[in-house]
């Protein structure tokens, strides 16, 4: 009569599962880290409660009317007394420039810096700008009816304690230096701006 014992395992097949079986227990501990972490995340922002008297803008245009729109609620809410933050990220940068500075670029640096405008008296306007006649009639017509310029009210917004942020990936991307910006200009990344809006009563992306 045929024996009916069962073959005893492999050895080499028995060791290849078990570390097979480690390294998925392994992958499914870092995922739940991961989501451990993102869920602590979620719950300081829940916990976090927002403040009325904090506004958040993020300036990513680079057209001058837009800019006015963005310096005027920012130098409003600061005359209020509110704590107002921008943060000027990809053309919105270009607000902050006070000069040119294309040695020792790249050539696309360059090219992008020859390309785009220097501080925000030298801007387009978002419709019917014609090849800058647009821009020149509506800065004519602000200076008819008594409106400050666009240089003028960042001045007034950082007199007001606004508090002025450039973005760092954008500086590092389109090759802007910081001796081409303004003076007291600090430079953070996205974090920095989650952080403020997440407190903020008021955010807008202008």
């Amino acid at each position: 009569m045929a024996s009916t014992t069962p073959p005893a395992p492999d050895a080499a097949t028995g060791s290849g599962s078990t570390a097979a079986l480690a390294e998925r227990v392994g992958r499914l501990e870092q995922q739940l880290q991961r989501l451990e972490s993102i869920q602590r995340e979620v719950d300081a922002l829940r916990n976090s409660t927002p403040r009325s008297d904090k506004v958040a803008l993020v300036l990513f245009s680079g057209e001058l009317d837009k800019v006015l729109a963005s310096l005027i609620i920012a130098s409003t809410a600061a005359s209020m007394g509110m704590d107002v933050s921008i943060f000027f990220s990809f053309w919105g940068i270009n607000v902050l420039k006070e000069k040119r500075v294309i040695e020792h670029k790249a050539l696309l640096e360059k090219m992008i810096d020859i390309m785009t405008p220097v501080g925000p008296e030298n801007m387009p306007v978002s419709q019917m700008n014609m090849l800058g006649a647009g821009a020149a009639l509506l800065k004519r017509m602000m200076k008819e009816k008594e409106v400050i310029s666009a240089k003028e009210l960042l001045d007034v917004a950082r007199e007001s304690g606004v508090t002025l942020h450039v973005c760092s990936m954008t500086m590092q991307v389109m090759g802007i230096r910081k001796e081409e910006l303004i003076t007291d200009i600090d430079e953070v990344g996205a974090a920095t701006y989650i952080q403020h809006a997440s407190q903020a009563g008021l955010t807008l992306f202008i």
